[in-house]
């Protein structure tokens, strides 16, 4: 299954649009949804009044990169016509696709967007602004500007750091409050910022986090931190170096690289106001006898809508990735950890469900966010 990249941002009409044009773009729009899987969805159609829309878009790899083949998809929709439950999906005819092209060429308009793109699979998340014009007879889409968005550790928020730091300080025996302050200042100078150490329990976690997040761990980290900090719980550390070496190979000293080091480096002055909060007990309440609080529904919204999966599922002969596809063909996208962003949780119907997954949309919920606990079956009557 390809990694499918999500975008949201807005569209704005740019020139004179009258309303003659505006009625054109409409079924042209619509169309643009494509199958729901690689397309653009709009909220609302834009009116002469009205000229900036917000919309959300996905694409296969990329959503920036499917922009170009716009006008090509459009004209194989017009040649096919697809249908569903023997309906056409957003009609549109070749007359009135030229049309729009014509009234856009003609009258020098244009389409601006400006969103930002995330590929769930590798972490690549860009801010893009760009153009749709016409040429009179086919429709251009022109990349203004394009930049990585890189994030901060304060981006991430105090849990994500010290969810990286608890991760280092399992390998050192006894950690006492100075420990933890080194540690924390070496994650800050050298770890990815990201949250994927809040999703991990146990080290066999690691490639499938790494799998959903992007990479974020690397060798270079591992000698690093051996070098620093001299690890001594060996089989914890042990455990790491497996997983690691499974994902990139034997780690040696060709990983790391000379005039990296300064042997008079240390990170004993770490950041005075940086509060200590408590540690979390990390006890999990699920594992002795599971009862997963379960949510009835009556309808299921798929358009925009964040799901995560866990567990054995019973539909599509157990493989989740093609669950997954058909929630994308529906409009929806799918994580593979919860956040305050998640929408639905869905267990699978045959058991082996992730505790913890549970228990961070649990608590997601005390902090106010709208997360549905269903179960398979409920989410297949909807699909």
């Amino acid at each position: 299954m390809a990694n499918i990249s999500s975008a949201y941002g807005k569209l704005t009409l740019e020139g004179n649009w009258t309303e003659a044009a505006v009625d054109a773009l409409k079924p042209v729009l619509d169309a643009w949804e494509f199958y729901g899987e690689y397309g653009m969805r709009i909220y609302e159609y834009p009116t002469v009044d009205k000229t900036t829309i917000e919309f959300n878009g996905c694409g296969r790899w990329s959503f920036s990169g499917t922009l170009s083949s716009f006008d090509s998809w459009t004209r194989s929709w017009i040649a096919d016509q697809p249908e569903r439950n023997g309906k056409p999906i957003s009609p549109l005819t070749t007359e009135q696709y030229d049309l729009l092209l014509q009234l856009m060429h003609d009258n020098d308009l244009s389409m601006v967007v400006a969103f930002e793109d995330v590929e769930e699979g590798c972490g690549v998340h860009v801010r893009e602004t760009g153009a749709f014009t016409s040429n009179g007879e086919g429709m251009d889409y022109e990349t203004f500007t394009c930049e990585d968005v890189v994030y901060t550790w304060k981006d991430m928020g105090s849990d994500a750091l010290d969810a990286a730091v608890d991760f280092f300080c399992q390998f050192i025996e006894d950690p006492d409050e100075t420990d933890e302050k080194k540690i924390k200042k070496w994650v800050k100078a050298n770890i990815t910022p990201t949250k994927a150490f809040e999703d991990i329990e146990d080290m066999e976690d690691l490639e499938d986090i790494t799998f959903d997040y992007g990479e974020f761990l690397y060798p270079k980290n591992i000698i690093d931190f051996e070098r620093i900090f001299s690890p001594d719980v060996y089989e914890a550390w042990d455990d790491l170096i497996n997983v690691m070496e499974n994902m990139f190979g034997p780690i040696d000293d060709d990983y790391a690289e000379d005039d990296e080091y300064d042997d008079e480096e240390d990170y004993d002055d770490y950041d005075e106001d940086e509060d200590d909060e408590e540690e979390d007990d990390d006890g999990n309440d699920w594992d002795d006898e599971p009862q997963y609080p379960m949510d009835e529904i009556d309808a299921l919204e798929f358009v925009g809508k964040a799901f995560v999966l866990t567990g054995e599922f019973q539909n599509c002969d157990g493989d989740r990735d093609k669950v997954q596809e058909l929630i994308v063909a529906k409009g929806g996208r799918c994580t593979g950890s919860v956040s305050g962003k998640t929408n639905y949780l869905v267990l699978g119907d045959f058991g082996e469900v992730g505790a913890k997954k549970v228990e961070k949309a649990l608590e997601q919920r005390e902090k106010g966010k709208d997360i549905k606990i269903i179960i398979e079956s409920d989410l297949f009557r909807f699909l």
